[in-house]
């Protein structure tokens, strides 16, 4: 199935059994690092359903199914053991459904996609054109789509969920000879620290709505409906196990605010507001539209922030001028520098608040260094 690419590629054992994970977990104890992936169906819920684990050790890979075991408590010892890399490419969902299945956060982490930006082949590269890349092998991505839950999987299935793990630790072997060639062996592990701190916050609800799109067009007040809704729509996602959208859009949340609706008709009149979830929601819209609209001033959030005005655009070409010098001279992608958000950050501060002030992001660890520096030297011309 999988030695027609390479013959040193092992056939992937797929564990099925409390005593096949032991012995799975008995192996790895003693590996400095695995590969580590995961397969996932998420499309009609809110909570990922894990479908798969796979692990790869440099000798034996294991597809380990959630499906077949249902305590998988054990293997969290592998996840979380730290003398134990945890090795992954673009991991962030694989983190988020982990954490979800397991309550854990593979550690110690390296995130070859991440580490490759830092050694020089693009920003956001993919595993299979990684693998390319750095080790010329042909890597098949046709089961991209499939149902992870059905059983049994096909053979196809997996072949393709073990291919992801079985080149990751020779790739991260090389970038790890890489970065320490570059001299960014620290900036990778600072980066795998934000990395794992990010997906180690807990959800908020209560922030959501600063996520809406078009929110700064409301005043205190509606800002509080907007909140109050958002932070309902959470829980009855979570507790319907629904996508947020699934629910009721961002949109359509944002539009019952700007237009007040007070009768079922007046909500109809929202697009997408459709008749089952009048019937389901009207009344509890209704009720959290006025209470955001009758609380007083002061228990309100402030205000958010317009979008830059247009004559903003001269001072962000003028300080991506400065990120793109670095990013040529390091040859790093100009994303993985400073992010666009970034830059409009200390432009909203050069424009409304007349000082220079960069975001954390650019403002702590190895990027401060490489391109806050010259960013704060640019700035500040502009303002004198």
């Amino acid at each position: 199935m999988l030695n027609s690419s390479a013959d040193s590629l092992p056939t992937p054992i797929l564990v099925t059994t409390p005593e096949q994970l032991n012995q799975c977990i008995e192996e790895l104890k003693c590996c400095d690092a695995v590969a580590l992936d995961t397969e996932f169906m998420r499309t009609d819920t809110f909570f990922p359903i894990l479908g798969l684990i796979q692990v790869y050790n440099g000798h034996s890979c294991w597809l380990i199914d959630p499906v077949a075991i249902s305590d998988l408590s054990a293997f969290v010892e592998i996840l979380v053991a730290p003398n134990i890399v945890k090795v992954c490419h673009s991991c962030s969902e694989d983190l988020e459904v982990l954490k979800h299945v397991l309550d854990c956060i593979p550690q110690p982490l390296f995130d070859t996609q991440i580490a490759a930006a830092l050694s020089g082949y693009g920003f956001s590269k993919g595993y299979a054109g990684l693998v390319a890349a750095m080790l010329g092998v042909h890597v098949e991505k046709g089961e991209t789509r499939s149902d992870w839950l059905q059983r049994p999987l096909r053979e196809a299935q997996l072949g393709y969920a073990a291919s992801d793990v079985l080149h990751l630790l020779p790739v991260y072997r090389q970038l790890c000879e890489n970065l320490n060639q570059l001299g960014r062996t620290e900036w990778m592990a600072q980066e795998m620290s934000l990395l794992v701190a990010k997906a180690s916050v807990r959800s908020d609800f209560s922030e959501y709505f600063l996520k809406v799109k078009g929110a700064w067009q409301l005043n205190p007040q509606e800002l509080t409906s907007l909140k109050l809704l958002c932070e309902w729509r959470e829980l009855e996602a979570r507790e319907r196990n629904r996508p947020r959208n699934r629910v009721i859009a961002d949109k359509i949340l944002l539009e019952i605010v700007l237009k007040k609706p007070e009768s079922n008709h007046a909500l109809s009149d929202i697009e997408g507001m459709h008749p089952g979830l009048i019937r389901r929601y009207a009344d509890t819209l209704f009720e959290l539209l006025q209470r955001g609209l009758n609380t007083v001033l002061q228990d309100c959030p402030k205000t958010l922030p317009e979008p830059l005005p247009r004559q903003a655009g001269d001072l962000i070409k003028q300080l991506k001028k400065v990120i793109l010098a670095q990013s040529e001279t390091l040859d790093l992608p100009p994303e993985i520098l400073a992010p666009k958000r970034d830059i409009e950050v200390v432009v909203r501060y050069l424009m409304e608040q007349k000082k220079v002030l960069l975001p954390k992001n650019i403002a702590e660890g190895w990027r401060y260094e490489v391109v806050g520096q010259p960013l704060e030297q640019e700035a500040r011309k502009i303002l004198s």
